[in-house]
């Protein structure tokens, strides 16, 4: 056999083990989540239903619950950043708001804790966009349960902000 073909064969066995080789990211489609009760009725799926938002004509607070899997066999992912892909038709403004935060829920007590928020309020960005916040923290999927909550809030029907899609990298 070549020497060429033996390296390459050993440079493949090795990538396919190394930790840059498996999938460490997770993703959803805001209509994917789990709208919470104080949201019935308020809610619907825009975008041709990728698109977490109100129903026309309605204002306040919705949100959802995005279950996150492990998407590694064996191990913990390596995430840094949570991202959202969302709609803020006011950007800074105060008139509508999207917020997508990472919790953890302990499996022994139940009890959550928040580990990174990102807010559109923080941002000039008025049409659909893409952002991150940073997280630092160590995952750890034997003693806790991982979800991601949707907010969306606004105080007038006159534009419609929404959460498109959510991701962990």
């Amino acid at each position: 056999m070549n020497k060429n073909y033996v390296l390459l064969a050993t440079l493949a066995v090795a990538l396919m083990f190394s930790p840059l080789a498996r999938a460490q990211s997770w993703s959803t489609i805001g209509s994917t989540c789990q709208p919470g009760t104080d949201s019935i009725g308020l809610y619907t799926y825009g975008n041709g239903g990728t698109t977490f938002q109100f129903e026309p004509g309605d204002t306040g607070t919705i949100s959802a619950r995005c279950q996150v899997n492990n998407p590694l066999d064996k191990g913990q992912p390596t995430w840094t950043t949570l991202g959202a892909g969302y709609v803020d038709p006011d950007g800074e403004g105060g008139d509508y708001e999207v917020q997508v935060r990472l919790l953890e829920a302990s499996r022994s007590t139940g009890n959550s804790a928040i580990i990174a928020t990102y807010d559109s309020d923080q941002h000039a960005v008025s049409g659909p966009t893409f952002k991150t916040a940073p997280i630092n923290h160590v995952f750890n999927f034997a003693k806790f349960a991982y979800f991601v909550t949707i907010v969306v809030r606004r105080d007038d029907d006159n534009a419609n902000p929404g959460v498109f899609y959510a991701s962990l990298n």
